[in-house]
């Protein structure tokens, strides 16, 4: 098989496959920084790049995410890349660079254990069409997999069967195209279930009429908007027939001038001020009974059956000497973003906040302290609270009580947090150029990165809950 192992990549290069120098350059420097994860071995794989220059050295490539919502604005999956240094023309322009590129991404996703997610999110996972009639694609578990295509106008003749294949076996389809390139085959686009439209590239009217189009042509078809860049462009979508949205919108952070915060999450506020001023129980159950609303919620979370509690907690006190202080702290942290007034979504950002905080933690866990580590957990969260709340940074801040180390990297991005908080960001966002340095700087190769990133998504989801 072509891409079985990396011992067979050399007569790859040399068997006519790239057209030109500037392909196989790119196929080098892909092999470089992506090789292929072993299925039997958790070890990175040496791989030969055949180059002049000294062999870089041999790692995994980073998987980087981006959050896709449903219509409940909560988080209904993901869109997973390979940050990758290959030039994008010259991937597009090679079969072969093109089923490496996949091939690298979707066995880094299988060995990071993806399917964990699966059963509470999609995946949408976008592979060229010429790798359809590969192996390697159903490797994937078909149960909350997406694979999205962009479309040619060969698309439909060459590859209808390999789609058919593929949702026999239980994957989702989607396509990404524009209408000059879509295929008109009736069958074609029965077997689709998702349109990407990237609406930075459209105005209003082109977006209703080609929305129109796929809907005769495929009446069950779900519309997923892409490159939603700010909140305003999300209202607009929101007021369209679309299922999912995606796009840094998510974290955006527009008007951050907006009105104070309402009084509910003033007090949580005050809480945690107290909670690191090491105030007594009774203390924090008076505060805590001063609102109603928030002594419900932490009584009602203590006795949910996650937290297997065998006799019923009815008091603050009691729920406050179970939970203990960091759980509390965490749990106060998690209120801030969902206690608003008008949540829109608070949920969203949070499950993004939580990811963060717990990839910083994960990260970090060989190399920091127990206090710390709930001090780089606190860094995380609150590296988001600023778009939650509509208010700058600097004047979150200012309201909590928080260490020292944490307020640098939040307002500087330095000192011995700022690292691992860097780290976590850079996972959700296309840092090409320092993601490598990041995960060095933290004391982890990228392999290891990739792992705590499936395991603080799958923790993130189910704190939320």
């Amino acid at each position: 098989m072509l891409w079985g192992k990396a011992g067979r990549r050399k007569d790859v290069e040399r068997g006519g496959l790239f057209a030109s120098q500037a392909q196989k350059a790119a196929f080098r420097k892909l092999e470089a920084v992506a090789p292929l994860a072993s299925k039997t071995h958790a070890a990175p794989v040496e791989v030969a790049t055949h180059s002049s220059t000294p062999q870089e050295p041999a790692s995994h490539s980073i998987v980087r995410r981006e959050a896709v919502l449903g219509n409940d604005r909560r988080v209904a999956g993901y869109a997973f890349s390979l940050v990758h240094q290959a030039n994008p023309r010259v991937l597009a322009s090679s079969t072969g660079i093109q089923r490496l590129y996949d091939k690298v991404l979707l066995r880094n996703l299988n060995v990071m254990g993806i399917q964990r997610l699966l059963e509470h999110r999609l995946a949408f996972v976008e592979v060229s069409a010429n790798s359809l009639d590969m192996p390697f694609v159903e490797e994937m578990p078909p149960q909350g997999t997406v694979y999205v295509i962009g479309a040619s106008t060969r698309l439909a003749a060459d590859h209808e069967s390999c789609l058919s294949r593929l949702k026999a076996l239980g994957y989702r389809i989607g396509l990404r195209a524009a209408d000059a390139n879509t295929p008109d085959s009736p069958s074609f686009w029965g077997r689709l279930d998702f349109l990407f439209i990237d609406i930075g590239n459209s105005d209003i009217p082109f977006i209703k009429d080609r929305m129109a189009a796929a809907v005769r042509r495929a009446p069950a078809i779900k519309f997923v908007a892409t490159n939603i860049q700010t909140l305003e462009e999300y209202r607009v979508c929101a007021r369209l027939p679309f299922a999912f949205y995606q796009g840094p919108f998510i974290a955006s952070r527009e008007k951050l001038d907006a009105p104070g915060m309402d009084a509910g999450r003033i007090k949580i506020l005050a809480l945690l001020n107290r909670l690191r001023s090491d105030a007594e129980v009774a203390e924090l159950a008076a505060l805590i009974k001063q609102n109603l609303a928030l002594a419900y919620k932490l009584l009602r979370y203590i006795n949910s059956p996650g937290m297997g509690q065998t006799q019923k907690i009815v008091t603050p006190e009691q729920a406050l000497i179970v939970l203990g202080r960091q759980k509390l702290y965490r749990w106060l942290t998690i209120l801030l973003f969902t206690s608003g007034k008008t949540p829109g979504l608070d949920w969203a950002v949070m499950e993004n906040a939580l990811i963060r905080a717990r990839l910083a933690e994960l990260a970090a866990h060989n190399t920091l302290t127990a206090d710390e580590l709930d001090e780089v957990f606190v860094a995380g969260m609150f590296s988001l609270l600023d778009v939650v709340l509509s208010t700058p940074m600097e004047a979150v801040l200012k309201q909590v009580n928080l260490p020292a180390p944490v307020n640098e990297a939040l307002l500087r991005r330095q000192g011995k947090y700022a690292p691992y908080l860097a780290l976590a960001i850079a996972c959700e966002q296309s840092d090409n150029a320092n993601i490598a340095a990041l995960a060095q700087a933290a004391g982890l190769d990228i392999w290891q990165v990739n792992n705590l990133h499936v395991d603080a998504m799958l923790w993130a989801r189910q704190a939320g809950e």
